[in-house]
C-alpha cells in the first residue's frame, strides 16, 4: 500500500510524495494540527497519537497482531499509554474502519466482535483490540483530538 500526498507549488498542483507504507503495527499516514492545518510535509509516520487539542487529527493504519503476539510484545517491550493487555485511552474521538477481521473490540464491561466494513466510533473510551486469528488484522483510523 502506498501513501500519496499532494501539494501546490507556484499555483500548480503536484505530488509531494508517493511512497510505500512501512510494515509496522502502527503507521501514521498523515497528521494535522491547529498549527499545521494541512499537515507537515515531513510528518512523523511513527507518531502514535495526534497532537493534543481541537484541530488535531491523525489518519492511521493499525495492524493488530494475534492476541498472543501482542501481549508478548507488550510484556517484552511495553508501549507508553498501553497496558500489558493492550488497553489504552486517548483524548480523541476515533473513527475506525475495520479492513480485515474479525477482531474483538474489548471494553471495560463488555466486548463486541467487529467485521470487515464495520465502523467503530471510539469516543474517548478505554479499550483494546484482540485478534484471535493467526494473521494481522488492519484497521484504518481517523483520530480527532479533543479539548485538553
Amino acid at each position: 500500500m502506498r501513501s500519496i500526498v499532494t501539494t501546490t507549488v507556484d499555483g500548480r498542483s503536484r505530488v509531494l510524495k508517493a511512497e510505500e507504507l512501512p510494515d509496522h503495527y502502527w503507521v501514521n499516514l498523515w497528521s494535522v494540527s491547529a498549527d499545521a492545518p494541512l499537515g507537515a510535509d515531513n510528518a512523523d509516520e511513527n507518531a502514535a497519537f495526534p497532537p493534543a487539542g481541537i484541530g488535531s487529527a491523525n489518519w492511521t493504519m493499525v495492524s493488530v497482531p494475534p492476541v498472543e503476539e501482542m501481549k508478548a510484545t507488550l510484556a517484552k517491550e511495553g508501549t507508553e499509554g498501553i497496558d500489558a493487555d493492550g488497553f489504552h485511552l486517548t483524548n480523541t474521538v476515533d473513527f475506525v474502519v475495520i479492513l480485515d477481521g474479525p477482531v474483538e473490540l474489548v471494553l471495560d464491561d463488555e466486548s463486541i466482535t467487529v467485521q470487515p466494513g464495520d465502523l467503530v466510533v471510539q469516543r474517548n473510551t478505554n479499550h483494546a483490540w484482540f485478534n484471535h486469528g493467526d494473521k494481522p488484522i488492519r484497521l484504518l483510523a481517523l483520530m480527532m483530538g479533543l479539548p485538553q
